[in-house]
């Protein structure tokens, strides 16, 4: 069996269209899937032209999990295209974040072989009772214990938010069979995951690397182009810089992206990089490095977001609880 380290080199060299040789595909195949990476992994084999050197079984399997993907991703558009068309019928342009922007922008015949949990649709703080009513009347109720809204016969959740200003150029009104959308720069798109990822979720304190948002992150400097230093320049504070900071170095890390040369100069920047990278690596003995980093982290924020005084101390310790037992798909 092959260690962790293994299975991540090799699977992140797959998604750039290198298979290494003598590769345990077992392992391998088992953190696609944990990161939701497997049907990207076989399309990014597929464009190098290397899925003819995969064991059979392998190839088939991952085949048949990307084929099942573009069902729901097909379906997912479909769904996006609904909720568009109804909005935009109550004069609603709403913004398309993460996901919903490839579905949407990809050619009618293709989908994007992103696995997209959910779509995310941000509209104006005006606009918000109006899209929620429109929403509503398409048959969306909202789904409990979670920010979105569904309805039986989708793909995946809806989750409807209210757009903030992020410094950067506005959104490109973008017009496609009768639909209109606002989508966001690059710089705001790649701001978005990583304040999501980074300070939302805590990954830069608790150790973690959610490597799909970071292949998104990759695939989209590479698309469009994504300016860090003005990102770099947006970040509030010195702990803001240093979380963005550690995020580039992982992405040059595992995909070779360009970054500024400085991203690696402060000293905090390279320990947090090395004790992501090791971690990931060897989840075994790099154990206690990411359980003390839940534990500031989860105490920090649950004492803050949602306070003693109004919840009280058993539901911190559920939240607190949740929050360190719950892998999802970070490594």
């Amino acid at each position: 069996m092959i260690s962790r380290g293994d299975a991540l080199e090799a699977l992140v060299a797959g998604l750039r269209g290198s298979p290494t040789d003598r590769t345990d595909w077992r392992a391998v195949i088992a953190l696609a899937n944990h990161t939701l990476l497997a049907p990207d992994l076989f399309s990014s084999l597929a464009r190098a032209g290397q899925t003819h050197h995969l064991p059979k079984d392998v190839r088939e399997y991952l085949q048949f999990v990307h084929d099942c993907n573009r069902e729901r991703n097909l379906r997912l558009r479909t769904q996006l295209r609904e909720g568009v068309a109804a909005l935009n019928s109550r004069g609603v342009v709403p913004f398309l974040l993460k996901g919903a922007v490839p579905l949407f922008l990809s050619p009618a015949g293709r989908v994007p072989s992103r696995m997209t949990s959910d779509l995310d649709l941000a509209v104006e703080p005006p606009e918000e009772t109006i899209a929620r009513a429109c929403l509503e009347e398409l048959g969306y109720v909202d789904v409990a214990g979670a920010r979105g809204m569904a309805r039986q016969q989708d793909a995946g959740m809806l989750e409807l938010r209210t757009s903030r200003a992020n410094g950067f150029e506005p959104p490109k009104l973008v017009q496609r069979d009768g639909l209109r959308v606002k989508i966001p720069s690059a710089q705001s798109r790649a701001l978005h995951w990583m304040v999501h990822d980074l300070l939302k979720e805590g990954d830069y304190w608790r150790g973690r690397i959610d490597l799909r948002h970071l292949h998104d992150l990759a695939r989209l400097a590479e698309s469009d182009g994504v300016d860090w230093t003005a990102l770099q320049a947006s970040m509030s504070d010195r702990s803001a810089r240093n979380a963005l900071d550690t995020q580039l170095l992982a992405l040059h890390h595992f995909f070779g992206t360009r970054i500024p040369a400085k991203c690696a100069q402060r000293p905090m920047v390279r320990f947090q990089h090395w004790r992501r990278i090791f971690t990931a690596t060897h989840p075994i003995i790099g154990a206690p490095l990411r359980l003390a980093g839940n534990l500031v982290w989860g105490t920090w924020r649950f004492s803050r977001a949602y306070g003693l005084a109004r919840r009280g101390p058993s539901d911190l310790l559920r939240r607190t609880a949740r929050t360190l037992f719950n892998p999802r798909t970070k490594i």
